[in-house]
């Protein structure tokens, strides 16, 4: 235990440790900014009240321009009918712009689900779409029909209520930015025990496994710690700005948890297990990589190269190289993308199915077994 809470002490007490977790509060926050700015601008109320104007002002020059033209000529008569069907679509934006006012979700889904499927089929006629942007028009499709469902408050896009933010963070910046600030804190600790690569902390009277389960332990737990505790601290700002938001909010699956194909919104609700299992199993993973690196090396900064090197090289190589998404199903740094691979995204944009919740648990799993097993040899060897 004495062991265990000197280890701890170091992290606590290391300058690197406390201002890189400051800057990675620093940048979540500055994200939810961002979120915030362009969630302002771009939301379906600000939308429809442009939309008003731009109707106001089309109705106005039309009929302008009707006191040009021949009374019940082509061109006076296609005005005309022009003027009629802007109303009509400035009547549907004034009853969209009343709905948001009292919060009569169901009204404001019914008409952005008709608008979705309206830009749906013209675009299904249209050659010159993708398949790509076909795909997403019917997401956007499936989006509404869910929502008009379930008639939640719409959560912008970016989000910034407290779980929806989360999720956004968790998946588009967290990954990367969480694994470089615990690569610089536990490099520090597991090579700070060695004076010209030798390990003077063998002079205390512990066995070298205890001392490297022990090891491992303050790794696992000053990981669990600070990621959960930035997690935390990120979910009270946002729900204390923007509101909590709801786990019933749609969640897409391109494929379910066993990695057939879906399509379709579920509750948050039902991947928040799946996300933080498989979470867990990463950073284990990322733990004990450090650790086998670190006492491989014995260096502070070759073992901090190595380890960024390795784990976000060579997760960012598997989004761009062919080969490597062929095998990406067995390579862990595949995972570090949670919410990607509970969603079935990162198996979608691989083509390769066998990337998926399953195979993720049993790979990290195997690479762990591996990485502590080689770990404590070489801890043993070099004893």
């Amino acid at each position: 235990m004495a062991y265990i809470q000197f280890q701890l002490k170091k992290v606590v007490k290391s300058n690197i440790s406390v201002i890189t977790i400051c800057l990675l509060l620093l940048i979540s926050f500055i994200v939810l900014g961002l979120n915030a700015s362009a969630s302002k601008n771009n939301s379906f109320q600000s939308q429809a009240k442009d939309n008003l104007i731009m109707q106001n002002d089309a109705i106005k020059q039309m009929s302008n321009s009707l006191k040009h033209y021949k009374r019940n000529g082509e061109a006076y008569n296609l005005t005309q009918k022009s003027i009629q069907d802007t109303k009509k679509q400035r009547q549907d934006t004034l009853k969209l712009l009343q709905a948001f006012k009292i919060s009569d979700w169901r009204t404001i889904y019914s008409y952005q689900l008709k608008a979705a499927s309206l830009a749906k089929n013209i675009q299904e006629k249209n050659n010159s779409v993708n398949n790509d942007e076909k795909r997403a028009l019917t997401k956007n499709v499936k989006f509404f029909e869910y929502l008009k469902r379930h008639p939640l408050p719409y959560e912008e896009n970016p989000p910034v209520t407290g779980i929806q933010f989360l999720l956004n963070l968790n998946q588009m910046y967290l990954p990367f930015l969480f694994i470089l600030v615990i690569t610089f804190i536990l490099t520090q600790l597991y090579t700070s025990k060695y004076k010209n690569k030798t390990d003077i902390s063998s002079l205390l009277p512990i066995t070298s496994n205890k001392k490297y389960a022990l090891d491992s332990f303050v790794g696992i737990s000053t990981t669990a710690i600070i990621f959960y505790s930035i997690n935390l601290i990120v979910f009270i700002v946002a729900a204390g700005i923007f509101k909590i938001g709801s786990l019933a909010y749609p969640f897409y699956l391109y494929r379910n948890l066993q990695a057939a194909t879906l399509n379709q919104y579920v509750p948050t609700s039902q991947v928040i297990v799946p996300i933080a299992i498989l979470q867990i199993l990463v950073g284990i993973f990322i733990v004990t990589f450090i650790q086998l690196i670190s006492n491989l090396i014995r260096e502070k900064f070759p073992s901090l190269f190595i380890c960024l090197l390795l784990l976000i090289g060579l997760s960012l190589a598997t989004t761009v190289i062919v080969p490597f998404q062929k095998a990406a199903a067995w390579l862990p740094t595949t995972y570090f993308n949670v919410i990607g691979i509970i969603s079935g995204e990162v198996s979608v944009q691989y083509h390769n199915i066998q990337v998926n919740y399953i195979t993720g648990i049993l790979t990290l799993t195997t690479w762990i077994v591996i990485i502590y097993i080689v770990g404590l040899l070489i801890s043993k060897m070099k004893r």
